[in-house]
């Protein structure tokens, strides 16, 4: 049987309900192991959102995890809609954060906007050179580009703890192997009563910039174009090859922000442990948001309270922060099976 609905919620069902069945079945997986481990699932949950948005400092503290989520997946975003599958993200915010050390330690103290704008400048550029050589690799060879960036992310986290651990070891720090911290001009400002790094407000123009860029601009409709059909889009005069060198380019000039963001932000100096997964993880970002950088910011931000939440409930509960990444990794796993369910819809309404 089928059934006739109104347009409005037609788009209800076979956008909105598919993705609430991906996020009951991540969180009911995810009960089961918290009632495995000895614990209350409701007590859990609510600790981890009580500590990702119960004030207003633990929002900032949010933010601070949605800002390198947000850089990464509005990066991905672009290649995605243009049918590359950039997964080397997380290697390109490890070598954006050596590229913001440079600007932020071994050049001289200079103005603070100006520091600032050349640690962005700079990661942009050593994001974008780690991101360009798979796209090139694909565009010139046809090589696999899920292989080659994916390969090069483990290039780069140690490329960078070598940094660390050898010329650019800090003398001065004890524990674990950092470089020496930036200037105090190379420091995001914070911002007040929130907590949170002003490298939030960057994320956010950057998503209105990448909404402008897929929406609004021609070379926008020509990633799209390239992403539905490249053999068309070769057919109308529009350049394939182009189109996969710069998406990831600037796929990995964003990602590469993201690093910059870690760097002035957060922890001031280049430590191996800069990012949880940041990269990785700005992949299920994108597809929630599907590949849309409103919902991508939406998402971030949801996503940037879980992880901020694991803490809080780890502190106050003693449950392992792997809880979250337990969640996360079920999510990712219930997307595979999201067309399926939107299918079985349309099936059973009309939405067509």
């Amino acid at each position: 049987m089928r059934f006739r609905l109104s347009p409005r919620l037609a788009l209800y069902i076979s956008k909105i309900l598919p993705l609430l069945a991906v996020l009951g079945i991540a969180f009911g997986v995810t009960s089961i192991l918290i009632v495995i481990s000895g614990f209350s699932p409701g007590e859990v949950f609510g600790g981890i959102f009580s500590g990702g948005f119960g004030s207003v400092y633990r929002f900032g503290q949010t933010l601070n995890q949605a800002t390198p989520l947000l850089l990464c997946a509005l990066g991905l975003i672009l290649v995605f809609r243009a049918g590359i599958w950039n997964i080397g993200a997380e290697g390109q915010l490890y070598m954006g954060a050596v590229g913001a050390l440079i600007a932020g330690h071994f050049i001289p103290s200079i103005p603070g906007p100006l520091q600032l704008l050349l640690m962005g400048i700079l990661a942009f550029i050593f994001g974008a050179a780690w991101g360009v050589i798979p796209g090139y690799l694909r565009a010139r060879f046809n090589t696999n580009e899920i292989i080659t960036s994916l390969l090069m992310v483990f290039i780069a986290i140690w490329f960078v703890a070598y940094l660390i651990k050898f010329p650019w070891r800090s003398t001065t720090a004890a524990g674990f192997p950092v470089s020496e911290a930036v200037w105090p001009t190379a420091q995001l400002p914070i911002i007040p009563e929130l907590g949170a790094h002003a490298g939030i407000l960057i994320a956010l123009g950057l998503a209105v910039v990448v909404w402008f860029i897929l929406q609004k601009s021609a070379y926008g409709y020509r990633i799209k174009a390239t992403g539905v059909n490249p053999d068309t889009a070769l057919y109308g005069g529009i350049s394939v090859r182009k189109i996969i060198v710069t998406s990831m380019l600037l796929s990995g000039g964003l990602a590469g922000l993201a690093g910059m963001a870690q760097v002035a932000g957060i922890f001031h100096v280049l430590a191996d442990n800069i990012s949880v997964s940041y990269g990785f993880l700005g992949i299920v970002v994108a597809f929630i948001g599907r590949l849309h950088p409103l919902g991508a910011v939406i998402t971030a931000i949801f996503l940037g309270g879980l992880l901020a939440g694991s803490h809080y409930v780890q502190a106050s509960l003693g449950i392992d922060v792997t809880v979250v990444h337990v969640l996360v990794a079920t999510i990712m796993l219930a997307l595979v099976i999201q067309p399926f369910i939107e299918q079985r819809l349309e099936n059973l309404f009309k939405l067509h």
